[in-house]
């Protein structure tokens, strides 16, 4: 389990915390404040085993201190040994304990209301099992007894699949846009609007109006409308925003010509409306429902079901079905094929991500294309297709059109019921199956990392758990899948099934540079990977508890380059990881890194409907529905075009650069021939 704490500069009445001392208003305040252990004594009251599993009274203290629960119902919760609700046994128990003494019979009270709270929240459907079996009354004498060829129980015991092996699900299709289901929100961004720096340099000592160190709201003059989509990538320094009638807005790093304004450039800092040439389309006023952004390209998807991208393509990652073109600097039409069949308009796409040299794209029927880099096997099509160009030199199969993806994979372990693999084969690779309904399984989102990608399965209408999926790059555990393996195929994340997702299921997966994030139906995120150059991997998905445990609905999330971002049902904001630029949004003054997540407190009462993190900055939509809204969004800060001007003029007097995948470099002197 992770255990994390979230810092702030200021008490807040966020939870019920678990201990009642009031702390300075000028000392930070934790959920979960801990001192270091000191080491125990032993003693013959400590060598005493008193729980049934063998613990002594000492480890029992332990418990109660850390989880800060009475000792009585922590005994009791030890005591019920994972039966969770009161049956015959627990009864038989109790009564026989009741014997020894009148207060264990109150602790079993309390562990039959804490148990059984938890119980009733996350697992209420419990799955046909034996051990759901055996929470049902029964007799006791029969309850007790074990069958001959019973094993003793372990904790590594796989969960039971919640795959239905009768056929494919019906999914609840077809799929929307995401913007449709986005309360509209107005722009904010933290973080530096030169974008030509993040990646290749700090911010100056000297302080400058792009620089911005909290969450400000962008051009309320000119951005005055509210916009339903704010898009941009782990390694992208630059973005996308849509607004409520469907205009799309670029502005970041042009320096491949990836904001499609037919020129490159280093940076364009003001928001700037894109289009599309109208003898590509037929349709002079174009609108706009979903974008992807990559490092050095952009794709763009029309309410008809078309993408146009550009921007850097030496990998293909545009699917333009051009691969000598290395450039674009306007959108061109995309080319997406279903089954080899290619037809004008055949598919309408909904959704788009990208990652570094990446694109996917999700249908209304929930399929998935992809194109571009293979590199790390991020096409999802089983391989790479490594070959030699020349000595030490390796190229790869990348795909320069979005080819469909139908094939969907699990461990042979899991599949047959084991738990997933910590070890590789001689070839460095876990061995998979494909799942009984590869073919016709649909996702609901995608999100691309840097060079990974995760996605989350449809919503069913019998109510099947949606499965979640990962593959490409396996650095850092960031796949979740327990061992660093590149994944070739989309592979089955075998820890989102089972009992305690049946009334939380996974609903959104975000995918950061070399970290993934998973969120559910009643707001808990899981985190696998890395974000921050320093500390240790999280080779599997593991819940951020101190938000989960403190009734925190998390509403939005997002990862960055080197950050990560949740925001709550009840207008709370945190971050935490590094962020030199002033994307964590802590202010001026404040650190530019935290390694615990720690309240953005710029956004203290706002409600964020969605954020998304890039290279050197972190945009956010807020709600601006009420008074409390308009209350929240006055404290803000605010940059007008006019504070940028004279950064705009110094941008426009380098435009014309080179449109290719990195900036010209500059030539060495004091080598090559003298002319």
């Amino acid at each position: 389990m992770c255990i994390v704490q979230i810092t702030s500069n200021y008490p807040r009445a966020l939870a019920t915390p678990h201990h009642t001392d009031e702390q300075p208003s000028n000392q930070p305040t934790a959920t979960h404040p801990r001192s270091m252990p000191r080491p125990r004594k032993s003693s013959a009251n400590e060598a005493t085993v008193s729980l049934p599993s063998g613990g002594t009274s000492a480890d029992l203290q332990h418990l109660s201190t850390h989880l800060g629960l009475p000792l009585d119902v922590v005994g009791a919760v030890m005591t019920c040994q994972g039966m969770g609700v009161r049956t015959s046994r627990s009864g038989a128990r109790a009564a026989s304990a009741s014997e020894a003494g009148a207060g264990t019979g109150t602790a079993m009270a309390a562990m039959s209301n804490v148990w059984g709270d938890w119980m009733s929240e996350e697992m209420t459907a419990a799955p046909p099992s034996s051990t759901a079996a055996a929470a049902v009354d029964v007799p006791a004498n029969e309850a007790d007894k074990e069958p001959a060829d019973a094993k003793p129980a372990s904790s590594t015991t796989a969960a039971a699949p919640t795959t239905a092996a009768s056929g494919p699900r019906a999914y609840v299709l077809p799929l929307k846009p995401r913007s449709a289901d986005t309360t509209p929100g107005l722009l904010l961004q933290t973080g530096t609007l030169d974008a030509s720096i993040p990646g290749r340099g700090s911010v100056g000592k000297v302080p400058r109006a792009v620089d911005l160190e909290c969450p400000t709201r962008l051009f309320p003059g000119i951005l005055g409308m509210k916009f339903v989509s704010v898009v941009s990538s782990p390694t992208a320094c630059h973005s996308v925003g849509i607004t409520q009638d469907g205009r799309a807005y670029g502005w970041g790093r042009n320096e491949s010509g990836q904001i499609g304004l037919g020129y490159s450039s280093p940076c364009v800092p003001v928001p700037t409306l894109l289009s599309i040439d109208a003898s590509k389309t037929g349709n002079s006023d174009v609108r706009f429902v979903s974008a992807g952004v990559g490092k050095h390209h952009t794709l763009l998807v029309t309410e008809d079901g078309a993408v146009f991208a550009s921007g850097g393509n030496k990998c293909g990652q545009l699917g333009i079905n051009n691969e000598k073109l290395e450039a674009c600097d306007r959108f061109r039409k995309c080319v997406v094929v279903d089954y080899g069949v290619e037809e004008e308009d055949a598919v309408k796409i909904v959704h788009a991500s990208c990652g570094e040299n990446i694109s996917a794209l999700l249908s209304s029927t929930g399929h998935l294309y992809t194109a571009g880099s293979s590199e790390f096997g991020q096409l999802g099509n089983g391989e790479t297709g490594e070959y030699i160009i020349a000595a030490g030199k390796l190229g790869y199969a990348n795909c320069p059109k979005f080819l469909r993806r139908d094939l969907f994979v699990q461990s042979e372990a899991e599949d047959k019921g084991g738990m997933p693999p910590t070890s590789l084969d001689a070839k460095g690779k876990v061995k998979c199956v494909s799942l009984r309904d590869s073919s016709s399984i649909c996702l609901a989102t995608v999100s691309c990392g840097k060079n990974h990608v995760i996605a989350v399965e449809a919503p069913s209408s019998n109510g099947e758990i949606p499965r979640v999926f990962s593959w490409g790059c396996g650095d850092y555990g960031c796949l979740g899948h327990v061992v660093q393996a590149d994944e070739y195929t989309p592979r089955l994340l075998s820890s989102f099934r089972g009992p305690m997702f049946t009334n939380n299921p996974p609903v959104e997966a975000v995918a950061g540079s070399n970290c993934s994030l998973v969120r559910t139906k009643n707001g808990h995120v899981y985190y696998m990977g890395k974000h921050r150059s320093v500390g240790e991997a999280t080779m599997r998905p593991t819940l951020i508890d101190a938000l989960a445990n403190n009734g925190h609905v998390v509403t939005a999330i997002g990862a960055g380059s080197q950050t990560v971002f949740c925001s709550t049902a009840n207008g709370v904001t945190v971050s935490w990881g590094h962020g030199n630029h002033g994307e964590l949004g802590y202010g001026k003054g404040e650190n530019k890194s935290s390694a615990k997540p720690k309240f953005v407190n710029g956004l203290d009462s706002c409600l964020i409907t969605s954020l998304v993190c890039g290279m050197g900055h972190t945009l956010f939509l807020i709600r601006d529905e009420d008074a409390e809204d308009a209350k929240a969004i006055k404290k803000l800060p605010k940059l007008e075009e006019a504070d940028v001007a004279q950064f705009v003029e110094q941008m426009k007097s380098k435009k014309g650069g080179d449109a290719g995948d990195e900036p010209p470099k500059k030539k060495q002197r004091g080598k090559g021939k003298k002319s």
